[in-house]
């Protein structure tokens, strides 16, 4: 009888998101309680994740060299400033992600 009732009530959560979705200020508060564990802001975090997407070779010192630019950069972002420019990015984006 317990495992049914807690069955039907997750079924009814799951339901739910699905039909409706997660609001987008809770899915914002998510990522950024995300963020805050890791140690990141918006703005570090998407300077980190551009440069690891730039082409290289495989050549070792390249992998290397792109590595501590992405974490120099990003640690530069790191701060009160890189926050508020990406959730200023975040802003602006907002109509064509839907967050």
């Amino acid at each position: 009888m317990f495992f049914t009732i807690l069955i039907s009530a997750t079924v009814l959560i799951v339901a739910g998101i699905y039909f409706f979705g997660i609001p987008p200020e809770l899915k914002r508060n998510l990522e950024r309680k995300a963020l805050q564990t890791m140690g990141e802001n918006k703005m570090s975090y998407l300077a980190k994740d551009q440069i690891s997407k730039l082409p290289t070779s495989d050549q070792e010192n390249i992998k290397q060299f792109k590595a501590g630019i992405g974490n120099a950069i990003g640690g530069g972002l790191n701060n009160p400033l890189g926050d508020t420019a990406g959730e200023a990015a975040d802003d602006l984006t907002k109509p064509l992600t839907g967050r």
